[in-house]
């Protein structure tokens, strides 16, 4: 985008999604005149206004005066009236995928897809860039601890890219390498079957660059299964079995993470090892996201100095299982997991650090995910020994009937085995667990809603009660 006349006045529509934001800052880095709108105030849009762009409360026609190009995020629908007024007027109006495939076209790109673990495994991998001083630009879906943002605008050859399955376009970002984490039942609103989501990721493989390589994790059957049957032979594996080219062995695990060897089998038969890889995640999922950032980086050349360095200082992703506080001796942890893949991943690792009970307060996600993924949802709660279910975080969908935050208690409490809970309002949920909690255990809160905000709010309370 060099070429481009700096002067130009670019408009985001939705500018506080997580990455439409990435994709502001790196536009308003670059030196580019950024300004947008959102329908609410949120973490994103105020950091995005703390550098210095312009952003309307509120979706109006009047916004984009003066505007020269408009790009709108896929949550926006066609009858903006943003967007509406910018084809009246004859502005160029493109979308989110396309803005950032023209931003990828300045840098060589390491893009990551999956259906899980791809914010973790893209913020493990730019730790590792960072570290051995190759300088990447970086844009992520989710605010990396180290950065204190999702994006990261560097001099290096480098672009280290989050893709989005949701809306098919990740088949067209020009990819140099590729790593797949997983392929599950996601986002089928909009692919209607697993066989167009599978279709969809060997379109990705073939886009990859016949100079680059794919990662692709052995673990995940689907995944595997997808690049076994592609006709290129650059394919990478990684994971815990012998399919692996990059295996992780000899897990240790205790309070500050886990340790663990890798065995790197070569083309050539040879193996080498790498001994006491120090890691401060918890769970199984986050080895592997944390296995797949160092497949992709010791394969580019990257030496395994920095890979070790980068992990034992790996500070972690914001929403992706944080301690929000610990108060008169009970955790309170914040996390993402809204599909049930996700959210058994999680509980099994939180289950893992503790003897005590761990209680899971979910705020569902979309009322299309809990339809298609009903019974893996109701399934998905097995090592939490309580649940509060808050009402479904619609997202702008409308309601199915039948899917309510008592009927998914029922579901889970007779298919998980555990003691489960509905309330209407978070302030119920709060009352509750005042009386409930007892000191030693863990209450976890789980969605992709507003339940973060929810939860701060409500352990910042506790804290100053317990001054």
């Amino acid at each position: 985008m060099d070429h481009l006349n700096k002067k130009i006045k670019i408009f985001l529509v939705g500018i506080g999604g997580i990455g439409m934001s990435g994709i502001a800052e790196i536009l308003y880095n670059l030196g580019y005149e950024v300004s947008g709108s959102d329908k609410k105030e949120g973490s994103n849009v105020s950091r995005l206004k703390k550098l210095g762009i312009k952003i309307k409360i509120g979706h109006r026609s009047s916004n984009i005066k003066d505007s020269s190009l408009v790009v709108y995020s896929s949550a926006i629908k066609n009858e903006n009236p943003e967007i509406k007024k910018a084809i009246k007027e004859k502005i160029p109006v493109i979308g989110r995928a396309e803005m950032l495939a023209e931003l990828m076209r300045m840098k060589k790109t390491i893009t990551v897809a999956g259906s899980h673990g791809k914010t973790s495994t893209i913020s493990i991998i730019s730790e590792i860039f960072v570290k051995s001083r190759l300088d990447p630009t970086v844009v992520n879906g989710g605010i990396i601890n180290s950065l204190g943002s999702n994006t990261r605008l560097g001099s290096g050859d480098w672009m280290i890219v989050e893709t989005d399955e949701s809306d098919g376009s990740f088949i067209n970002l020009p990819s140099f390498c590729g790593l797949i984490t997983s392929v599950d039942d996601e986002h089928l609103d909009y692919y209607k079957n697993m066989k167009n989501l599978e279709h969809a990721f060997k379109k990705y493989i073939k886009n990859i660059s016949v100079f680059g390589f794919s990662v692709i994790c052995s673990d995940d059957k689907k995944a595997y299964k997808i690049a076994k049957k592609q006709k290129r032979s650059d394919h990478i594996f990684y994971g815990t079995d012998s399919k692996a080219h990059y295996k992780a062995m000899n897990l240790r695990r205790d309070h500050t993470g886990q340790t663990f060897d890798i065995e790197i089998s070569n083309r050539n038969k040879k193996t080498t090892k790498y001994k006491n890889i120090q890691f401060p995640m918890h769970g199984r999922h986050n080895l592997l996201n944390a296995l797949g950032a160092i497949t992709i980086s010791h394969k580019i050349g990257i030496n395994f100095k920095f890979i070790r360095k980068a992990l034992k200082g790996f500070k972690g992703v914001k929403r992706r299982m944080t301690l929000i506080n610990e108060i008169a001796g009970v955790k309170y942890f914040d996390d993402y997991a809204h599909h049930p893949t996700e959210i058994t991943a999680s509980l099994r690792a939180i289950k893992e650090l503790t003897n005590k009970r761990v209680i899971a307060v979910v705020q569902p996600h979309r009322f299309s995910r809990i339809n298609q993924t009903y019974n893996k949802f109701v399934n998905s709660f097995r090592n939490s020994d309580m649940v509060i279910v808050l009402p479904v975080y619609a997202a702008g969908e409308k309601g199915i009937k039948k899917i309510n935050a008592k009927s998914l208690a029922l579901g889970i409490q007779k298919n998980s085995r555990t003691n489960t809970y509905s309330f209407n309002h978070f302030r119920k949920v709060q009352e509750f667990l005042n009386k409930e909690i007892k000191e030693g255990e863990t209450v976890v809160f789980m969605g992709a809603g507003n339940i973060s905000e929810l939860a701060y709010n409500y352990v910042n309370e506790l804290s100053k009660a317990n001054v």
